[in-house]
């Protein structure tokens, strides 16, 4: 009976992702690692269930095409003889690209190509592949990058609030710049990651910065915390100070920077998860000699992080 609930329920979540071309079946085994190479570096990846399937994200230092390679197996401690699930992953430039997982006890196929035409959508209403014939492919189907792209916006989200981007206006600005913030930081918390591979690492948690922005007089920091590990990370705090970058100076006095606004700073990111977040400054410039020194700690635990921001980042802003 087992067995039959288990085909039925599998059968169905194929069916209903076959309607959006996602439901390509990975099979994932204990002893065997299954690798999936994508064409570009990988941003988020996102397990339906968690217990007993496991993803090995893109190491901190590794290879030239390290950041393109995600490791998927079972846990060896598991009991499950049969499990499934539904696994996303999403790209540096938002592709985003759906599969089913399987547990077998040993993959008929263990290296996986991924085609850029398998996107299902793009995370930033950016031109995708709308190719029907798109799937996964092993290296004796890849012919080249070729992308077919379709041209279909995505919209940005609306919710309860106005919160149409036209409001940001330097009226509004004036007259309520908190708002103001608040409406820049909305529509910018999931862009893509602008700075490449700039992280603070503790074991599996990671705090990324995606890019620092300018706008009328102030700085935006856009963040990523991703927690890859199975505990949830509860935040007491994290704070940005300016300190010399001459470790072992007699001098080096950190001072601490406070933000005239915070978008959506988590309070708990989720084991197998990530959360975005934008911290605003007022404009300020380093000096070669200074840096911005970001720390993360945890609460009630040792999982504590810090980012160091060079001057050429912060003196270098993208301005919007």
């Amino acid at each position: 009976m087992k067995g039959k609930l288990f085909f039925i329920s599998f059968f169905l979540l194929t069916c209903a992702c076959a309607g959006q071309a996602c439901s390509d079946t990975l099979e994932v085994s204990r002893k065997y690692k299954t690798i999936l190479i994508f064409p570009e570096d990988i941003s988020e990846s996102i397990i339906g269930n968690d217990f007993g399937f496991i993803a090995d994200l893109p190491k901190a230092k590794g290879g030239k095409f390290n950041g393109r390679i995600l490791k998927l197996y079972y846990d060896e401690l598991a009991t499950e003889t049969e499990n499934f699930t539904n696994h996303t992953v999403i790209t540096e430039t938002g592709n985003v690209y759906d599969f089913i997982l399987k547990l077998t006890e040993r993959p008929k196929k263990l290296t996986w190509y991924i085609r850029p035409q398998k996107a299902i959508t793009n995370i930033d209403g950016n031109p995708r592949s709308n190719d029907p014939q798109s799937r996964v492919v092993d290296s004796s189907d890849v012919r080249d990058n070729q992308v077919v792209r379709n041209e279909e916006p995505i919209p940005k989200p609306n919710g309860p609030q106005d919160n149409s981007i036209k409001r940001a206006t330097k009226e509004l600005y004036k007259s309520d710049p908190l708002e103001y913030y608040r409406l820049r930081c909305y529509y910018m918390q999931f862009d893509k990651a602008k700075i490449g591979r700039y992280f603070g690492r503790t074991d599996n948690v990671f705090l990324w910065l995606k890019g620092v922005y300018f706008n009328e007089d102030e700085l935006y920091f856009q963040y990523r915390v991703e927690n890859g590990e199975g505990l949830d990370l509860d935040i007491n705090f994290i704070k940005h100070q300016i300190a010399t970058n001459y470790k072992n100076s007699s001098s080096n006095q950190k001072l601490k920077l406070e933000p005239v606004f915070v978008f959506k700073r988590p309070r708990t990111v989720a084991g197998k998860s990530s959360n975005h977040f934008v911290v605003v400054f007022k404009k300020f410039a380093l000096d070669e000699k200074k840096e911005v020194v970001v720390e993360l700690d945890e609460e009630s635990g040792n999982r504590n992080l810090s980012l160091i921001i060079g001057y050429e980042i912060i003196n270098n802003p993208i301005h919007f």
